[in-house]
C-alpha cells in the first residue's frame, strides 16, 4: 500500500498545478469538496464512448460505460438507505416508487447539470449534451468516487453535494404521490367509475376516542384495492396506491 501516499501526494501537487490536470483536480475538488486521489478514475468517468470511437482520444482512452453500472448500483444503494430511514412508517412501494422518481435519468440530469458537470465532460458530440450523457456520465462519477474513496464517501458526496442541496424530498413525495389524484385522472380519462367505502371504527382495545379507518375501493363496481390508516385520507390514500399499482403494473 506504499503508492497510496505518493498518489496523494501527487493530487495534492496537481492543485497548484497550471496543466489541465491541475484543472481538472481543482474543478473536482470544488464540485466534490475533496481532493480526488486517483485522477484516472475520475477521468475515465468524464469520457463519453463517443470520444474513442472517434480516435481524439483523451486520456485515459477507456470510457466511462463500465463505471456507469458500478456508479447505477452506488446511487440505488445511497438513495434507498436514505429513504428508508427518512420514511421509517412507508411500505415498500411507497419506497421503491420514490427511488425511481430520484434514480430516473431525468433527475440524474437535473443534478448533474446543477452541479456544472457537463462543463467537464470530454465527448465528440454537440454541446448541449443530452440528458442521457449527463445522467449516465454522473452515474460514472459516482462509481469513481466509490472506487477512490470508499462506500462513505459517495454516500456523503451524494448526498450532501449533489442531491440533497437541489431536491427537497418532503415536496417531492406531496408533488408525486398523491396516489388517490393520480388514481382518478387515470380512471376517469378511460371513462370508469371510482367509489370508495371508507368506515370509522373503533375497537375495544383501542382506547376511547382514538379511530380506526379502512377503505375499500371499487373500480365499476369491482374491487380494485383496500387499505387503512389512523384517517380517513391515509386509509383512502393507501386503497387508491394498492389500486394504482394494480394498474401501471397490467399496463
Amino acid at each position: 500500500m506504499a503508492f497510496l501516499p505518493l498518489r496523494r501526494c501527487k493530487s495534492l501537487l496537481l492543485l497548484h498545478s497550471r496543466s489541465k490536470d491541475g484543472e481538472l483536480t481543482r474543478a473536482l475538488k470544488g464540485m466534490l469538496g475533496y481532493t480526488p486521489v486517483n485522477l484516472l478514475l475520475y477521468k475515465t468517468a468524464l469520457t463519453h464512448s463517443s470520444l474513442a470511437r472517434s480516435g481524439r482520444s483523451y486520456l485515459p482512452v477507456e470510457h466511462n460505460e463500465r463505471m456507469e453500472f458500478l456508479g447505477d448500483a452506488v446511487i440505488g444503494a445511497v438513495v434507498s438507505e436514505f429513504l428508508y430511514l427518512k420514511f421509517p412508517e412507508q411500505r415498500e412501494g411507497f419506497l421503491t416508487q420514490l427511488r425511481s422518481k430520484i434514480v430516473a435519468r431525468e433527475s440524474l440530469s437535473h443534478l448533474a447539470l446543477a452541479i456544472g458537470l457537463d462543463a467537464l465532460i470530454k465527448a465528440h458530440l454537440n454541446r448541449p449534451f443530452s440528458r442521457n450523457v449527463v445522467g449516465n456520465t454522473l452515474e460514472a462519477l459516482m462509481g469513481a468516487i466509490y472506487l477512490d474513496k470508499g462506500y462513505a464517501c459517495a454516500k456523503k458526496t451524494f448526498l450532501q453535494r449533489i442531491f440533497l442541496p437541489q431536491v427537497n424530498v418532503d415536496e417531492l413525495t406531496k408533488r408525486e404521490f398523491d396516489y388517490k389524484s393520480r388514481l382518478l385522472e387515470v380512471v376517469q380519462r378511460k371513462g370508469d367509475r371510482v367509489q370508495f367505502e371508507t368506515q370509522e371504527e373503533q375497537h375495544g382495545e383501542v382506547k376511547k376516542g382514538t379511530f380506526f379507518f379502512s377503505s375499500t375501493l371499487r373500480i365499476n363496481d369491482e374491487v380494485a384495492g383496500s387499505g387503512s390508516g389512523s384517517s380517513k385520507k391515509e386509509a383512502e390514500q393507501r386503497a387508491a396506491e394498492q389500486a394504482y399499482g394494480k394498474l401501471t403494473m397490467n399496463n
